[in-house]
């Protein structure tokens, strides 16, 4: 049970036993965690505040309400977070001679996605200033018909650096 992207299904079959892997990485959990863990701080320091004045809100009835409010937005937030660090613990980036590929699998299923470097119309490295401290960024590559992109890349320098190598021999 797999789902492919149908342009590059073949290719990727048949290019993952024939291509030498150039490299291959997974993405960082790093700012999936700290979000996970903001969400948590905030709805405990709320939650706890609201709980230890009853008459925050008005009356302590509304005040209940907007407790409980709290605890769920911040529930739902952390099952979020909590499927979003499984499915990056799961993926993996891999770029060969002739194309690049993110895959992972999550509940017996494996998704595949890439882009051959001769199909490849742009790509770019985006890093904002946190990013760039935490050492990760995003790899976005444009084939015409959407864009992959590689997420939460460690050293993304050098993936992109690759990215780019099987960008020109592909020209």
């Amino acid at each position: 049970m797999s789902r492919q992207d149908p342009q590059t299904s073949d290719a990727t079959a048949k290019s993952t036993t024939e291509d030498t892997v150039v490299l291959r990485t997974n993405p960082t959990t790093k700012p999936t965690l700290i979000r996970l863990g903001v969400v948590l701080l905030l709805t405990l320091g709320v939650f706890g505040y609201l709980q230890l004045n009853p008459e925050a809100l008005g009356s302590p009835d509304i005040t209940n309400t907007g407790a409980i409010v709290v605890l769920l937005l911040g529930l739902i937030l952390t099952v979020r977070f909590l499927i979003r660090t499984l499915v990056l613990v799961r993926t993996t980036y891999v770029v060969t001679d002739d194309h690049v590929e993110q895959r992972y699998e999550l509940l017996f299923r494996t998704h595949s996605k890439g882009v051959r470097f001769d199909k490849l119309r742009s790509h770019e490295l985006t890093q904002n200033r946190i990013q760039s401290v935490l050492g990760y960024g995003t790899i976005s590559m444009n084939r015409g018909l959407g864009t992959l992109r590689l997420e939460s890349v460690n050293d993304p320098e050098t993936v992109y650096a690759a990215v780019q190598a099987g960008a020109k021999r592909a020209d």
